[in-house]
């Protein structure tokens, strides 16, 4: 969208100087003085015309380099221009605007865009432009319009003009390799209760059986394999917990340290501005980060957050799917959109459905949360219940400067450590791969 030219501060000073000569024309009636200052405004007249007159019949092409970008990493952003008239495009600088809180490209001069002429080449000559931002912030950003600065010849005028659509860049959380093998899942109970590394079974106790269509790589028992000289895979894989659920507290409540994403309240494009909470996207980060790895360990995972009680599925790679994106991707998308609802006494018992279970053994359970409130705090500690192991993650505010652990995060850890959970209070400035692995016991353990 166009928007309307201006005088540059050389134009108001031809237009200035041209009524100090009308007014000199007419104190010392010497009609001269007139044909000068009609020269002088003729000129920023003409630089508001040549601006406002010229049309842009360039296309603009937007790609990112990565498609999908972690969030703190740097993205490549290249732009391929085409000038589809005849005439050559003018001196112009541009820059590409971006919806806050991400910032607009600094500006850069134009290369020279030549017009298109059919007799001489097929399609108009594509120009390449590209620069780097920083995905500083987790979601998704509108990338564009290119703005171009068109300034005339004699540079008396200019005018902003916006060419192209706008483009989304998607930004995923963080996530961090977690060990393998630091986890030890929990089933059964009383005596017969099994402890299984995650990640780091063994191989000569277990029963194998021939390997079946769909059967991960991952369950492969090579030892039994070449005993039998028929490829094997491992029995007790039917008896682990194939499938996980991850619970997200989204809840606005849960995090006190909640600000505007954008200083003035608003977008460019008008869209109120979105929360911020340094610990909420820790417990992003971490949340993902566990989903992630229990898909490449070939579990099926379900995340759960406060606004969608039902979950949303993610099926491992090496399940056979035919999905439109891979496990992994699908759920780093799914995080990019994670988001602080007004949600309160949230009911957790539900995370865990039958479906989860696979094989009459009940699924792992993780939680990631702040502050829960009271109902929230017991529906989450019965859900336990329905699980093989549980361990919840309270992330509490960074950079206190007050040692020990807050009372509320110290209450709710004994709470859910009563009703089963192993639970552990981390802060917000931890990595999420100093929390993972921190064992103690034979349960399920950070």
């Amino acid at each position: 969208m166009s928007k309307l030219p201006h005088l540059t501060l050389r134009g108001w000073g031809f237009v200035s100087v041209a009524v100090v000569f009308f007014v000199v024309m007419q104190v010392l009636q010497h009609r001269e003085f007139g044909f000068v200052a009609l020269l002088l405004l003729a000129l920023p007249l003409i630089g508001l015309a040549s601006v406002s007159l010229y049309r842009l019949p360039l296309t603009v092409e937007r790609r990112f380099q990565p498609e999908l970008a972690p969030a703190g990493s740097p993205v490549t952003v290249r732009l391929t221009l085409r000038n589809e008239g005849v005439r050559a495009a003018p001196g112009a600088s541009w820059s590409d605007s971006a919806e806050a809180p991400l910032k607009p490209s600094e500006p850069a001069e134009l290369p020279l865009l030549r017009g298109f002429r059919s007799s001489r080449s097929d399609a108009p000559l594509a120009h390449t432009l590209s620069y780097e931002r920083n995905a500083t912030h987790r979601g998704h950003h509108a990338i564009g319009p290119l703005v171009l600065l068109l300034v005339d010849p004699f540079g008396m005028a200019y005018r902003r003009a916006s060419v192209g659509a706008t483009d989304v860049l998607t930004v995923t959380p963080s996530i961090v390799p977690l060990p393998r093998g630091a986890l030890r899942l929990a089933s059964g109970s009383g005596a017969a209760q099994q402890s299984r590394q995650l990640g780091s079974g063994g191989e000569h106790d277990v029963i194998s059986r021939k390997y079946q269509t769909g059967d991960s790589m991952r369950r492969v028992n090579w030892s039994a394999t070449a005993r039998f000289g028929e490829l094997m895979v491992r029995q007790d894989d039917q008896q682990n917990d194939q499938h996980a659920v991850v619970i997200l507290d989204s809840s606005r409540q849960s995090y006190r340290s909640v600000s505007d994403r954008f200083d003035s309240g608003r977008s460019d494009s008008g869209r109120e501005g979105d929360s911020w909470s340094p610990e909420f996207e820790w417990a992003v980060s971490m949340a993902a980060s566990i989903g992630v790895h229990l898909l490449e360990e070939g579990f099926h995972v379900r995340v759960v957050d406060s606004a969608h009680p039902e979950g949303r599925q993610f099926e491992p790679d090496s399940a056979g799917n035919f999905a439109d994106l891979p496990g992994e991707h699908a759920l780093l998308l799914h995080a990019a959109q994670a988001d602080l609802v007004d949600a309160v006494d949230v009911d957790f018992r539900h995370s865990v459905t039958r479906d989860d279970s696979s094989a009459g053994d009940a699924p792992p359970l993780f939680a990631v949360v702040g502050r829960l409130g009271a109902t929230s705090t017991q529906t989450l500690a019965v859900a336990a219940r329905l699980a093989s192991s549980a361990v919840a993650v309270i992330v509490v505010p960074g950079g206190r400067g007050v040692p020990g652990d807050p009372d509320w995060a110290v209450a709710l850890r004994d709470v859910l450590e009563d009703s089963g959970w192993v639970a552990q209070i981390v802060s917000s400035d931890d990595a999420p791969s100093s929390v993972w692995g921190a064992s103690s016991g034979e349960r399920l353990t950070l």
